[in-house]
Formats: structure tokens, sequence, C-alpha cells
């Protein structure tokens, strides 16, 4: 039965099952669990009635209670609707179901749980969250990287003037949240926190990917943060240690008028632009992108750009085909960013995920990269190693530019020698920068190699 109290408080609301009540054209969810003893069942099809009352025009109020979720839930074509997180969202460990169920998202491989969107939407963390149950994937994956039907927490789709703030996602069981033919996307106060409790890596948990997505998060302000001292690291991939592995902000390709500002990393890639140029018959254009005061710590990478070779090659780092797009990357800006303990902090790779292949293809991409700024950017580095920035020779970069950029190991700092290396100053490599000795304002000291990993366990020899 429906608690009494419930049904005081809803006197003249209609009950339209145990769960939802709806009261004129605000929904109220509660989890089943409440007549069931407290035992948890699927609140899926709940859920999604709750959006089917209220989804135009409306609210839709997840109470301060735990839901459970066991199946998928596409909530897309909402309207003029207000959604309210007051409670957590869990979402089952049935990985073959779900590697069986999840929506394709048309990029890569990759699949999501929920599909969300509309047109005028607002989901607002009350001091509720989404949960992924990752541990139970981070342990299943292995290590691996992008792994078919593995589920993005949240995607959202063909959506115009969303609003979302304050929303807290913690065990993201992939990327935690995917932005994709979607404009006029506002993210705000967005809390991530992805942390394995044994020696599996959270590999690709980002905490925001977009695709194809026009004036994408306008207004980004972000947090990605942990207690210091209360996780248990986890090795990546790529084998780095550290708290928590998440590559926090990607831009993945096709997206256009997109400014972060005021990000906090623990862990992770840092601020990334791409994987882009992966397939040949889908262009990328990423342009007018500008990721500002942002705060690093004990990162793998701070601010980056990746694409992909020229060529195509059916088996790649990343776990899939990829390489031989074309497009262009073009007014790019870093500004305003503090990091400390960084493994490689700037980059441009144009030779992701097939650098390690020992294939002579790394000087092929089809992708243009232009008119790229660091500025402002202060931080140590763990090895000896400020920036690789290697241009394809088919494709050199012109327009590339370091103002104000100030870079030194840890070992500087602390008056003590780089380590097994003859080479003690801080290396900035340099390929293909077609403004390398005129304007750049890059101290390019080293020969930036075209297969150079976009990370590395020791200092350059």
């Amino acid at each position: 039965m429906f608690p009494s109290s419930l049904l005081g408080a809803f006197a003249f609301a209609s009950i339209i099952n145990a769960f939802v009540v709806n009261n004129g054209t605000s929904c109220y969810l509660y989890p089943e669990s409440l007549t069931h003893f407290g035992q948890p069942v699927d609140d899926s099809q709940s859920i999604q009635q709750a959006f089917e009352l209220c989804g135009v025009n409306g609210t839709v109020i997840f109470t301060e209670n735990v839901f459970h979720v066991d199946q998928v839930m596409n909530t897309t074509n909402l309207r003029n609707v207000d959604v309210h997180l007051y409670g957590d969202v869990f979402f089952s460990t049935n990985v073959p179901y779900w590697l069986s169920h999840s929506f394709n998202v048309s990029l890569q491989n990759q699949s999501t749980a929920w599909l969300f969107g509309g047109t005028n939407v607002s989901l607002y963390g009350k001091g509720g969250s989404l949960n992924g149950n990752g541990q139970t994937w981070y342990t299943e994956n292995k290590g691996n990287s992008n792994q078919p039907g593995r589920p993005i927490t949240i995607t959202i789709f063909n959506s115009t003037n969303i609003y979302i703030d304050s929303l807290n996602i913690t065990q993201p069981q992939f990327w935690a949240t995917f932005v994709t033919y979607s404009r006029n996307v506002t993210m705000t106060n967005i809390y991530v926190n992805a942390t394995s409790n044994d020696h599996s890596s959270t590999v690709n948990t980002d905490g925001i990917d977009t695709w194809l997505a026009c004036t994408s998060l306008p207004r980004l302000r972000t947090t990605y943060a942990s207690p210091a001292g209360t996780l248990t690291p986890s090795i990546s991939r790529i084998g780095l240690w550290s708290t928590v592995m998440i590559a926090w902000l990607l831009k993945q390709g096709n997206t256009t008028n997109l400014f972060v500002q005021n990000v906090t990393c623990y862990g992770g890639n840092g601020m990334t632009i791409g994987s882009v140029g992966q397939y040949p018959d889908f262009p990328d254009y990423d342009q007018n992108i500008t990721f500002q005061g942002v705060q690093l710590i004990n990162s793998t990478n701070a601010a980056y750009i990746k694409t992909w070779q020229g060529s195509s090659v059916s088996t790649t780092g990343n776990g899939d085909a990829g390489g031989g797009g074309s497009g262009l990357v073009k007014n790019i800006t870093f500004r305003d960013l503090t990091f400390s303990n960084v493994v490689l902090p700037l980059q441009i790779t144009q030779c992701i995920y097939t650098e390690g292949t020992g294939t002579d293809i790394c000087e092929t991409s089809k992708m243009q990269v232009e008119n790229v700024l660091w500025q402002n950017i202060t931080g140590t580095t763990r090895y000896n190693v400020g920036a690789s920035i290697h241009c394809a020779a088919s494709h050199p970069c012109p327009d590339i530019y370091f103002k104000n950029v100030n870079i030194t190991s840890v070992n500087q700092t602390l008056g003590l020698p780089l380590y097994n290396t003859t080479l003690q100053s801080e290396l900035f490599q340099c390929a293909n920068i077609i403004n390398e000795n005129t304007t750049s304002g890059i101290p390019c000291n080293h020969w930036a190699p075209d297969n150079f990993p976009q990370s590395i366990s020791a200092n350059v020899r």
C-alpha cells in the first residue's frame, strides 16, 4: 500500500500507480522498493511513465529516495519541462543485459543506458545523483579500451536549449555524459567521480563528451574532484597510477562554439580535442573552442589535441578501426591553466592509437590543425617533457602559439636531477609547425617524433 502520509499530502492528486503521483502538471516519483519491504525493484518503467505524463509543459520530481534502473530508458522528445533530482538513481550490474540492450549512439561503437532530451529542458541535481555501479564494469573490462555495449550513463540526444545544473555522477559505467545532435546545451556545477577499489582501470570514464553538437556547453562550470587520500589508486591502460583515471572533458568531433570554464581535475586526461579524423566518410570540423580557468592535479595530460592518421587500419589501441578521416581543428584556446605533477601536459599528435603499431603512417593525417593558442599556462611535470607538438608532414600547422607558458619538472622545483637522462632541461618537442621560428613563442629544443605516445612513463633520454 501507499504510505498514508503520502496520500494525505496528495489528497487532490491522481495516483497513476503505486509509484508515480500525478499532481496536475507535476509528477512525483517514488521507488517501488517502498512496497517491497525495502528490496530493490526495477523503477525504469515508473520513471518513463512519469516523463510520459509530465514531460510536456510539466515537472518531474525524483523524491529523496533510492531508485533502481535495470533497463534502458528513453525519455526524449520532452518539451518545456523541469526535472528535479532529489533521489539517487542506481543502474544495475547486469552486464550481459546492458551489453546487448544499450542504445547505440552512432559514434564509434558506443552506446548509452539513458537517452534524455528535448526542447527547453532543465535538469537540476537537488542533492541526488546518478550512480552507474561502475566497479562492476571496471573489473569486467580489465583495462581494455572501448567495449561495445558498455553504456554511457546519460546521453543528451537531439536536443535544443538544455540546462543541467548541480548534477552528480558517481561510478559511471563508461563515459558519464555524452552530448550529441544537440545545440545550446549548458552544464554547470557538474561533479563526476570514477574510482576503482581494485587494480582494474577506470579507463574511458570520461566526464563529458560531445559530438555533432553546435554551441554546446557555452558556459560549463564543472568540478571533478575527490577528497584527498580517500581513494584507492587504479592503474590505467597506459600504465599510469593515479587516484582516478578519467578524461574529464573530451570534445570528440563536429563541435563548435564551445566555452569551458572553471574546471578542477584530479587524475585523468585533462582537456581534450579529439580524437578526430577516425572515419573517412564523416569529416570532423571543430572550431571556436576555449578552455579557461582549469586546474589539474596528478593528471596524464593537461590540454591537448589528438587526430587519427590518414590511412585506415582495422586494429588500433582504441579497440576499433580508424583513420583516414578529414576535417579541420581551428581557433582553439587553452587559457589560464595551472597544473601539478602532470605526465605530458601539452600536445598535438596526429597519429593517435596507431603510434605503437610499427606501421609507417604517422605522417599521413588528413586533419588540418591551425590557430591554436596556449596562454597563461603554469605547472609542473612528472618527467622532462613540457610539450610535444607534432603536426603531420601532410598538413603542417600554421599559427600555433605559446604566450606566457611556464612549465618545469617537479624534480627541478626541488633542486633534484632528472633520472636516467642526459636531458636535464624541460623539453619542448616540435615538428612541422609553420611559424615555429618566427611568431610561435614556443621554446622548441627537441624534435617531436611522429609516433610520440599520449603518455610516457620515464624521462626522455
